[in-house]
């Protein structure tokens, strides 16, 4: 691992120009005291500067476009930085690769769109031409949208591989959460955008691919306007990963980590499993974790995951890297105040048990959570149990084995 070392002045400029940005934008005369910082920043600088701000944040959201102004301030030092050269075959290398496809996409629709903005203004913005040539573009960048799978793709392999890894082995990870809040953006922006309208109680529907389909201009407009919050974000995202994010954790994460991930599950050792009601050996145990129609994850006392099961229907993606890491960070920053309450409850026993369902993809999710405790009520963990039960809901009547 290769220690990097700040000068503290400069990091303490950087930090105070971010705060005064979530003040509201800055005056010329006041980023002309900050110019040469921001000007010669490097990624290290930046994240580290990133770290000392968003660990404090009460609220990511807040934070979205103060931090997105500060890294077009200090684009100019991050861009003047040359990237490392990532081991072929290695989880940079594989995951620049993802990122070279994703910025083909994103690109593919930015000339699309511009294409049509084009159109328009040579046949006129309330032609019946007009009109024809944008439904044409609305359903194609639908398609393209829904086809795009390689974006959840991406995003889960860094919430699962990487960000553990980095939480790991540095201190200054502050902007993982940032980042994760931002995915979940662009995901919901690209749902919405491809998914059927969906109308709530006031009659108003969302913005989507179907509706945008319909002749009303106000709606195509929306669309529009979503479609270019979706790649503006994304492409965002893919920036901080290849400037800020890679560079760092690349020089952060010691080679043998990746080796240590990678072998995590292949374990040869072999051990019984006794109680008073049988005994299992390593392989049976496994083929049960591997058979059960759920998915389970347990969560130590001290809030770090130390076992999930890897059945091959798993509804919400785990990796191997993710075991020892603390339970808040694989969840998204929204919903961290309520897995803390959960654990807070179970560990004070307020509660032995929590559930939450919701729909997902046509399917009915049904997740719970048991803290388990020893013979005397002491705490040992959470266990985690999420199953799809839309055919469970299905059933009726009985069917008997006799």
């Amino acid at each position: 691992m290769e220690l990097i070392r700040t000068n503290s002045q400069r990091l303490s400029a950087l930090v105070e120009y971010l705060r005064l940005l979530y003040q509201g934008p800055v005056a010329k005369e006041i980023f002309e005291n900050y110019r040469q910082v921001l000007h010669s920043a490097g990624a290290h600088e930046v994240n580290e500067a990133l770290d000392m701000v968003l660990r404090e944040a009460a609220d990511m959201d807040s934070w979205k476009v103060p931090v997105a102004r500060f890294i077009r301030s200090v684009s100019r030092g991050l861009d003047a930085e040359s990237p490392p050269e990532y081991p072929a075959g290695g989880l940079f290398a594989e995951l620049e690769k993802e990122n070279s496809s994703i910025e083909a996409e994103l690109n593919a629709l930015q000339a699309r769109l511009l294409q049509s903005r084009g159109k328009s203004a040579e046949q006129g913005s309330h032609s019946g031409e007009e009109r024809r040539h944008s439904l044409e573009s609305v359903e194609e960048i639908g398609r393209r949208l829904g086809d795009f799978s390689l974006l959840k793709t991406h995003y889960q392999r860094l919430q699962n591989e990487l960000f553990p890894l980095f939480e790991k082995s540095s201190s200054n990870h502050g902007c993982v959460s940032l980042m994760w809040s931002l995915q979940d953006d662009v995901l919901a922006l690209q749902a919405g955008l491809v998914r059927k309208p969906v109308v709530d109680s006031g009659g108003a529907a969302s913005m989507n691919y179907d509706l945008a389909r319909t002749g009303d201009e106000g709606v195509r407009t929306r669309f529009w306007k979503a479609l270019g919050a979706f790649y503006m974000t994304a492409g965002m995202l893919l920036y901080r990963e290849r400037r800020i994010l890679y560079p760092v954790a690349f020089r952060a994460i010691p080679e043998h980590m990746f080796g240590k991930a990678r072998n995590a599950a292949r374990s040869t050792e072999s051990y019984n499993f006794s109680t008073l009601t049988g005994s299992l050996g390593t392989k049976e145990l496994e083929a049960i974790f591997k058979t059960l129609p759920v998915d389970i994850s347990f969560i130590g006392s001290d809030d770090r995951v130390k076992f999930y099961s890897d059945p091959p229907h798993r509804i919400f993606p785990r990796a191997p890297a993710v075991v020892g890491r603390l339970v808040q960070n694989c969840h998204p920053p929204k919903s961290v105040a309520v897995v803390e309450e959960i654990l807070r409850s179970f560990k004070n026993g307020e509660r032995d048990s929590a559930e939450f369902w919701l729909q997902s993809k046509g399917a009915f999710i049904h997740i719970q959570y048991f803290a388990l405790r020893d013979a005397e009520g002491a705490y040992l963990g959470t266990m985690e149990v999420s199953q799809d039960a839309s055919h469970i809901r299905s059933l009726d009547g009985e069917k008997r084995l006799l």
